[in-house]
């Protein structure tokens, strides 16, 4: 945690307090891109971070796979999986190495996804977007699985957010998220987003079943291992949901991707927050080429 001392931690558990217990307001892109700066020394550690996971196999974000319930390459094969909020893209990379055929990326902020798309091949099988994850530009029945991992609290309303996800799902695929769990996030969590805001696990089991899907649950999670023992004092909980039917994914766009001023970045045609995304995007550029940074995700 940042910070020393007692009054840090007060501070940053009041905080956290008020995430937990007051109604937060929708999502909003200003507050995310004001958390998310550009910053020289973070996008080379970006990079640094993409070269490392690579060398290693992938093997953090295996992790993450596992605790979704995906490390099996029966479940994964010939899928195409949606990521939202996929940040640097560590779990959406593990989900290939696990068997996935294809993996679309999708966030809202360049600077969490500019590293990872500037280091894949231009026709390999990750696509990373920067797109509203509350208006996809993905046709209906798109995907086989939609998955998450720490997102859905920073996405409000939920009632806006889940039959999104449920729309571009096709039918028999699944929904599978990773989440704090809000007790310990009170005093593991510093300085976040304001869109952030804890969930329970209830919450938001509820609201997959409020939009339609089936076999709805949640499961505390600890170390990444399954378990009930610790319940709502374990670190994390998944939740789950399928929707009802049997169909194969169909990928389409409803609206068209453009080509950013990065490599292998592309952006909703459609995003209502573009004007954030371009000045974001130059800050990058200017900053990456300074620092010789593009040269050296090629």
């Amino acid at each position: 945690m940042k910070g020393h001392g007692l009054p840090a931690l007060a501070s940053a558990w009041l905080q956290n307090v008020r995430r937990l217990m007051v109604p937060r307001p929708p999502w909003r892109a200003d507050a995310e891109f004001d958390y998310y700066r550009v910053d020289p020394a973070e996008l080379g550690a970006q990079l640094a971070r993409q070269k490392a996971w690579q060398r290693q196999g992938h093997f953090v974000g295996l992790g993450v796979v596992q605790a979704l319930g995906l490390l099996d390459r029966t479940r994964l094969a010939g899928k195409r999986v949606l990521e939202i909020g996929a940040g640097e893209c560590m779990l959406g990379q593990a989900l290939l190495v696990a068997g996935a055929s294809e993996v679309w990326a999708v966030d809202a902020v360049p600077k969490q996804l500019w590293a990872a798309a500037a280091s894949q091949p231009a026709d390999g099988p990750l696509h990373c977007v920067i797109a509203d994850a509350m208006d996809l530009p993905f046709s209906d029945g798109s995907f086989d699985f939609v998955v998450a991992n720490l997102v859905i609290h920073h996405i409000r309303p939920l009632s806006r957010l889940l039959p999104e996800l449920v729309r571009v799902l096709a039918p028999g695929g699944r929904l599978l998220a990773l989440e704090p769990a809000p007790i310990v996030g009170l005093f593991v969590h510093d300085q976040t987003s304001d869109n952030e805001a804890p969930l329970w696990p209830q919450t938001v089991t509820q609201a997959l079943a409020d939009v339609g899907l089936l076999e709805t649950a949640h499961q505390y999670l600890w170390l990444r291992l399954q378990t009930t023992r610790f319940g709502p004092l374990s670190p994390s909980y998944r939740v789950s949901g399928a929707r009802p039917g049997q169909m194969p994914a169909q990928l389409g766009l409803r609206r068209s991707l453009r080509p950013s001023a990065l490599p292998g970045l592309h952006i909703d045609s459609g995003c209502t927050f573009a004007p954030l995304v371009e000045q974001q995007l130059d800050e990058i550029v200017a900053c990456g080429s300074r620092e010789g940074l593009l040269k050296k995700a090629e």
